[in-house]
């Protein structure tokens, strides 16, 4: 067959809001509101720097059905690049972008192809006149399409390599709609030689070879659970074996969720000193990306009490904060939990014949008592909560929920007790 390259990317959103983000902190609003269309156009520029012989997307480029002009505008405007460099383009909708959702009257590019919603599409990729490829795909029709979209794909006989894009949930536990759910086996049942999936957003190869199987991941994070380096694959096929599927960063802002122990920590200084150093490695590790950052501080520290005072913590998330952002790339301390535990030894307060000794012993028997012990609590406190309105829309706590709970109270009663008897 040759040689065959190109990029495969899906989960553009284009023209995400960020919402709250850009409120708290207006000095990065601008960055953030061009995050997912600089993101689209590092795409565009990987692939025609690498000469690739076309681009596939795979569904979701809107973050909404109701298209924003900017956003059809820029992606419009991204196909057009490709196109006067004679490369060309195959879209496949999803569930944030269905066929049936608002479009402006916009021309689009002669080399950009756009699946359709009733069969699967299939379209010929060509070099110099001769037909290296075949590109397979279809679009949702709507936003909640239920059906196994890849049902309607056609099994293969041979031929040039073949590529099938499809928005999708394939297996299960991705964390996602389960829209046009799939498996694996089903895929490799027909045929193709790679499968190009949209709609999970963390990237993911769920097969190597024969076909290759891949999740490229969205192209650019857009809240704090979409952690890590996010982009797009850029994918060779040949004759020598399996697809070679690199990833590339195409992100502009990455988010990290970290925990920064602070047990060796006597004073805020030194908390500071430590927090400091654990963004700046971080920021390390972002290759030159600007940073959204979640820390929990944790750890048994003597400066349990003094955090807890007042608004202490929050003061010092935002010295740090203002700190963080004079950096170049910036980094956004978007929040700083506490999660920290006082330094005293729970065996020496049980001991002790006082309040604090009481509220330890009540609390550690719970925790190290039966299954009875939670039962009883359990009940006590579904009494305590049945006369509230929203108890109906209340899922059941299960036991070790309860226990973590417990553990939870029992530290903070005693970050409030030790050393005030």
């Amino acid at each position: 067959m040759g040689i065959v390259r190109f990029v495969h990317c899906a989960d553009l959103h284009l023209d995400t809001p960020f919402r709250g983000l850009s409120q708290v902190a207006p000095d990065i609003a601008k960055t953030l509101s061009d995050a997912t269309f600089t993101s689209f156009e590092n795409i565009i520029d990987l692939a025609i720097d690498n000469c690739v012989d076309f681009v596939v997307i795979s569904g979701d480029v809107y973050d909404s059905a109701d298209r924003s002009l900017r956003a059809q505008f820029g992606f419009r405007d991204g196909l057009a690049r490709l196109s006067a460099h004679g490369i060309p383009s195959f879209v496949a909708f999803g569930n944030h972008d269905p066929v049936s959702g608002w479009s402006h009257s916009l021309d689009w590019p002669d080399l950009a192809h756009r699946f359709g919603a009733k069969e699967v599409d299939v379209c010929q990729a060509r070099r110099d006149g001769e037909v290296i490829a075949s590109v397979h795909g279809i679009s949702f029709a709507k936003e909640a399409v239920t059906d196994d979209l890849s049902a309607r794909f056609e099994v293969r006989q041979g031929g040039v390599p073949a590529i099938a894009v499809l928005h999708a949930n394939v297996g299960t536990n991705t964390g996602h709609a389960p829209y046009s759910s799939t498996t694996v086996s089903r895929l490799a049942e027909k045929g193709f030689d790679y499968w190009a999936l949209g709609h999970v957003h963390r990237h993911q190869v769920l097969r190597a070879g024969a076909p290759a199987i891949v999740y490229s991941g969205c192209s650019q994070s857009r809240h704090p659970n979409e952690t890590g380096p996010k982009g797009c694959c850029l994918v060779t096929l040949s004759d020598s074996g399996d697809p070679d599927v690199r990833f590339v960063a195409t992100d502009v802002v990455r988010y990290r969720q970290e925990h920064v122990d602070i047990s060796s920590c006597e004073t805020i200084d030194a908390l500071q000193r430590t927090t400091t150093g654990e963004c700046d490695r971080l920021a390390e590790e972002a290759d030159g990306r600007h940073l959204i950052l979640r820390l929990a501080l944790v750890g048994r520290t003597s400066l349990q009490r003094e955090l807890r005072h007042g608004g202490t913590h929050l003061e010092l998330q935002d010295r740090l904060r203002d700190d963080l952002l004079t950096r170049v790339p910036w980094i956004w301390l978007e929040r700083l939990s506490l999660e920290t535990r006082g330094s005293y030894d729970i065996q020496s307060l049980r001991a002790q014949q006082d309040f604090t000794g009481d509220i330890t012993r009540e609390y550690t028997s719970l925790l190290e008592g039966d299954a009875d012990s939670l039962t009883s609590l359990k009940a006590e406190i579904e009494v305590d909560l049945r006369a509230w309105p929203g108890y109906r829309l209340l899922t059941q706590p299960s036991d070790d929920e309860i226990r973590s709970l417990a553990q939870r109270a029992m530290h903070e009663t005693l970050d409030l007790t030790v050393d005030e008897d």
